[in-house]
């Protein structure tokens, strides 16, 4: 390892690559990007999440998409929703992609995401009321073939959620929340969102089972990076597993079995 740095742009790339990232891919991108250490070169955050985002764009090219969570839970805090300038809880990097001229960002006012690339437009026009809902961006991220990445994180992804309405599992229900979207021209709409929530601690979500099966059936592709790790799964056969689990053990998803 050379002194004062533990990974570079070259060894991002690299592991994208034997992730089986390449050319043409459309990818949702959970990230902790603090957790693999120091890139080589970097002085700043901002200039860490431009060689993650940079680098990511070279290797799906613009014939691919990236997309980031940007959730805000604006409505479930009573909180205005504005695309441009209402912060996500969802870490540096998707801070930083939501602040790019090249990107769109979803009128979502609790699971907003943020794109960039080929399918851009189709992932964040006209989000349907119910977040995890038929037409919403997870089942159309599931329909055009994506990858989940997650950046330091195990197998669990919001995805799930959508699985699991998908699914109609038994312990979560729809709660809508009312609120104010604030839209880019200035004009204020009245409008209500609907998650998918749980209510009783045994319902609490745990993923430690799915990231369990994922890596003994390789569903997910994992290698190094840094101080951490990335891995890489194609959303079908998650989606595939995650519906089998389900049938196999109802409440494969919850604390409380």
């Amino acid at each position: 390892m050379n002194m004062g740095y533990d990974y570079s742009c070259q060894d991002l790339e690299n592991s994208l690559k034997e992730i089986g990232i390449s050319e043409g891919d459309n990818v949702f991108i959970h990230s902790n990007i603090g957790f693999f250490g120091r890139m080589k070169d970097v002085k700043s955050a901002d200039e860490l999440c431009d060689n993650f985002l940079s680098t990511i764009k070279q290797t799906v090219t613009k014939n691919g998409t990236i997309v980031f969570p940007t959730f805000s839970y604006s409505f479930c805090h009573n909180e205005v929703y504005n695309p441009l300038i209402t912060k996500t809880t969802c870490g540096m990097l998707s801070e930083y992609a939501i602040k790019q001229q090249d990107t769109i960002r979803s009128l979502d006012p609790n699971f907003s995401i943020v794109a960039w690339g080929a399918l851009a437009e189709k992932y964040t026009e006209n989000p349907t009321h119910e977040s995890f809902g038929k037409g919403s961006f997870w089942s159309r991220l599931l329909s055009s073939g994506g990858k989940i990445i997650c950046m330091n994180f195990d197998c669990g992804s919001t995805f799930v959620h959508y699985v699991e309405k998908d699914q109609g599992v038994s312990y979560r229900f729809n709660k809508s929340f009312n609120g104010v979207i604030e839209m880019p021209d200035g004009r204020r709409i009245r409008d209500y969102a609907v998650h998918f929530v749980f209510e009783g601690e045994r319902d609490y979500p745990t993923f430690e089972r799915l990231d369990k099966k994922c890596r003994e059936q390789n569903i997910c592709r994992i290698t190094n990076l840094g101080k951490g790790t990335i891995l890489a799964m194609d959303i079908k056969e998650y989606y595939n597993l995650i519906c089998d689990s389900l049938e196999q053990n109802p409440r494969f998803l919850t604390v409380g079995e």
